[in-house]
């Protein structure tokens, strides 16, 4: 069986410790009192912004798009005589159910099963060949968490004999229909509601409550807290189902990657492979694949909470993974072939040099969310950083413009657009504290000022771009429903630094450089909220932000009951329907999480509904795992 877990001889080669990689190549140095620290901008929007809600507080980072709209008094004020009124009448909508407000893992299995009951639940093999195919043609993270190949030889191993399977790899292959189900389930379009499609929808809606159950009760079953093979696997995947299963970000979302980050660390993977004598090649580098992943969901969860990552870079020493095909290594490798040049369009390709750019943009993250002072220097020395990242991205992964793309499929046009988009929201996060306007402010404020608005404006053209290409005949329309939740928390941070700017200019009676450009963006923004404000909480919350500063009659945007009626909060969607005074943005706004090119089904849970029959081993299998394509 396939996995990257900790191998019985592991003899570290030295005992101590990484040398802190913040130390090595980026020294953050504190202002001095030689600098002029007075100049530093520092405001009490720095701080953050804190939230009474229905549960208590509720913080977020400054760098959160939702606290920089609360450091706009209009706005704020606006906010706060509808919050009563909204509440009452969100509680009246409110579904009596609480499965889907948290992670159930966090508090135990509701219902224990034997391991005999959960190789009853499963179904028969052709559903199960479908969603497993489904899936690894579907999820852009499986390449970085399973080795395709080594899972087929698995996966024909438990066929032949349930029983000898282990009980968490049998929790990662429910995780891993889960995950399928849910995929097809959320690209059904909007179209005609029938009976037949919404009796469907129900089914695999049932689909996938089953599956998320049972992987549960794996985990538990398995003792999960443990660690061992496929524990970390099964967890990264299952908190993928439950960002998808769920409307609103949930806290308990970061406690699970906290356990996930912890139990990475329990064995082991923040440390680099060659530590340790006894380890094959290919757990090696599986671990390096699965660290590198869960470095990225750390930062990706914690940036969406706006709160500080968990995991430090000089904490940990593991290499990168190499950029190599699934066929290139397996269990019997005993020296690892060369890394595939960068010219070559592998399936890790697009996870390498994400991580690559990722990591600078922690060092981003952190620097922004650090309560001592800093000298513009250090703006300036990551922003270096950051541009060499960008540089970097191999030619094939590179974006250009639309144009340049008319022959890359979808999948690769929204990977070249993720990697562009990340970028520029990170020089908003490192320079925002200097977009305080003042023609007295030195002319590196200046700089990161105009740095600022420029990343700002250039997100919003890629909103309207992306929301053109969504629509039927658009390059991206077949994709149209992943594509919000891919980027909307970067659009919600665009639209309010542009807010921020230009009330405050007002606010200050200043002539404001580039006024003019930032309200004909807002106003096509605007409208591109107003369209979602039906379906978002979030996109209705930015509509009427943009209402404030833009001046423009409330009538526009549907009414909130549109929103907050039982059914829509009930639906599937990747919309966050935040509570008044909750400051959260999408939870499946991860670029871990990119989904792409799902296969076409006629009738979908149709076709999957062989469920409740218990399984029987049959015949070989009659998909194929794709290694090198459509992962």
């Amino acid at each position: 069986m396939q996995h990257s877990g900790q191998e019985p001889v592991l003899t570290p080669e030295s005992s101590s410790p990484p040398r802190p990689i913040h130390y090595l190549s980026l020294p953050v140095t504190t202002a001095t009192p030689s600098e002029d620290v007075a100049d530093i901008p520092s405001t009490t929007s720095d701080c953050g912004s804190m939230q009474a809600t229905t549960a208590g507080g509720s913080y977020v980072d400054a760098s959160h798009w939702a606290a920089i709209l609360d450091g706009i008094a209009e706005i704020r004020d606006h906010f706060e005589k509808e919050e009563e009124a909204s509440l009452a009448h969100y509680r009246a909508f409110e579904p009596h159910s609480t499965d889907l407000k948290c992670p159930q893992l966090l508090y135990g299995c509701p219902k224990l099963a034997t391991k005999e009951e959960i190789l009853a639940a499963m179904p028969a093999r052709q559903v199960v060949d479908r969603l497993v195919s489904r899936y690894f043609n579907s999820f852009e993270m499986s390449p970085a968490v399973l080795h395709s190949v080594q899972f087929l030889k698995e996966y024909e191993e438990f066929w032949e004999n349930p029983t000898a399977t282990p009980i968490i790899w049998l929790g990662l292959l429910f995780t891993i229909m889960c995950l399928a189900a849910q995929f097809q389930m959320s690209r059904s379009g909007p179209g005609l509601q029938t009976p037949e499609t919404m009796s469907m929808e129900q089914e695999l809606q049932s689909m996938i409550e089953a599956f998320r159950q049972k992987t549960i009760q794996c985990l538990v079953l398995g003792n999960y807290a443990q660690g061992g093979p496929y524990v970390l696997e099964t967890l990264m995947l299952h908190i993928a189902a439950e960002l998808f299963i769920r409307n609103d970000a949930e806290i308990g979302l970061w406690i699970l990657l906290g356990t996930i980050v912890q139990l990475a660390m329990h064995m082991g993977y923040h440390r680099d492979p060659r530590h340790f004598k006894g380890m094959s090649p290919f757990t090696g580098e599986m671990r390096k694949r699965v660290w590198a992943t869960i470095v990225e969901l750390d930062l990706g969860i914690s940036a969406q909470m706006g709160l500080p990552r968990l995991i430090k870079q000089w904490h940990t020493d593991t290499s990168e993974p190499s950029n190599l095909q699934d066929a290139d290594f397996d269990k019997t490798t005993t020296e690892m072939p060369p890394s595939r040049p960068e010219t070559e369009f592998t399936p890790m390709l697009y996870r390498l040099v994400k991580a690559r750019i990722m990591k600078v943009i922690g060092f981003i993250w952190d620097f922004a969310g650090d309560v001592r002072p800093h000298s513009h220097n250090e703006v300036t020395r990551m922003e270096t950083m950051l541009q060499a990242a960008r540089e970097s991205i191999p030619e094939c992964v590179r974006w250009h413009s639309m144009a340049h793309c008319i022959t890359d499929s979808p999948r690769v046009v929204l990977q070249k657009l993720v990697l562009e988009i990340i970028y520029h929201r990170a020089r908003i996060v490192l320079h925002r504290k200097y977009l305080q306007y003042s023609p007295t402010k030195t002319q590196q404020h200046a700089r990161s000022r105009q740095t600022c608005l420029g990343a700002a404006l250039k997100l919003l053209d890629y909103q309207h771009m992306i929301h053109g290409e969504t629509l039927p005949f658009g390059r991206l329309y077949q994709d149209r429903w992943k594509v919000s939740s891919l980027v909307n928390h970067d659009f919600l941070l665009a639209t309010s630094i542009l807010c921020f700017y230009l009330q405050q200019t007002r606010a200050d009676d200043t002539q404001a450089p580039m006024a003019k450009t930032i309200e004909e963006s807002l106003k096509r923004s605007h409208d591109i909220w107003i369209q979602s404000s039906s379906s978002s909480k979030e996109a209705q919350k930015a509509a009427k932000a943009l209402n404030v500063i833009l001046k423009r009659p409330n009538s526009t945007l549907r009414p909130d009951s549109d929103i907050e009626s039982g059914a829509l909060l009930e639906s599937l969607s990747f919309s966050v329907y935040n509570r008044p005074g909750d400051y959260v943005q999408d939870n499946t706004h991860l670029p871990v999480f990119d989904v792409t090119t799902p296969m076409s089904w006629e009738n979908p849970a149709r076709e999957l509904m062989g469920f409740f029959p218990a399984a029987s081993p049959a015949t070989a299998t009659s998909w194929q795992m794709m290694d090198g394509e459509g992962l």
